[in-house]
């Protein structure tokens, strides 16, 4: 049986009144697929109001509230299941920058010539932009070798929220990610407007397994 979003609400607030790094998404993705998007917005609401622990009380590696709410609406509004939230945990876990970790995946690719290529892709993963389908296993393994994960883990983190919500408009994806609405667009109209003929990289993360 699944919980109710007052519970569910409760946990939440009981477990990031202990640790202020719990991640709500684990909360989220409990609740009734309808019902997600309102649990949300209400631990949106939350941790908007929420006091923020001393910074001398966090941990080296602790994500702000801000950026943990940004990757929980990615995660809700996307179409990558929980990567939004996920990758960017397991670099930080890692130690790994973005641009080191897009540099060692394309090495380990055999494309490095078109490293600014899987930059492009990357980032649709970590903005949960990229249907994960169309993510080769070889992209996986590679990402998983890296960040010190498992394929498995990476595909079932993708399908872990199915589809978006009918009701999780464009315009909540863009209230929360702040600053990136724009970018979003602009990967988008690039992919809807790139020639139908895929190169090797474009196999590699959208032509499937």
């Amino acid at each position: 049986m699944t919980a109710t979003n007052d519970t569910l609400f409760e946990q939440f607030v009981d477990a990031f009144s202990a640790d202020g790094n719990t991640d709500p998404l684990d909360y989220v993705r409990r609740a009734a697929p309808e019902s997600r998007l309102a649990l949300a917005n209400r631990i949106d609401d939350y941790l908007t109001h929420a006091p923020r622990r001393p910074l001398e009380q966090r941990p080296a590696d602790d994500r702000t509230t801000e950026e943990t709410v940004d990757a929980m609406m990615r995660s809700l509004a996307g179409h990558s299941g929980m990567w939004p939230s996920m990758l960017p945990r397991l670099r930080e876990r890692a130690r790994i920058k973005r641009s080191e970790l897009v540099e060692r995946l394309a090495d380990a690719l055999g494309v490095s010539a078109r490293r600014e290529k899987v930059a492009h892709y990357y980032h649709q993963m970590e903005l949960g932009v990229l249907p994960p389908d169309g993510v080769s296993d070889r992209v996986l393994d590679a990402l998983a070798a890296i960040l010190g994960s498992s394929r498995e883990r990476l595909r079932e983190a993708a399908a872990q929220l199915g589809e978006p919500a009918a009701d999780a408009p464009e315009a909540v994806f863009a209230r929360q990610v702040s600053g990136e609405p724009a970018e979003v667009a602009a990967l988008r109209s690039e992919d809807e407007s790139q020639a139908p003929q895929l190169d090797e990289v474009d196999e590699l993360f959208r032509g499937g397994r």
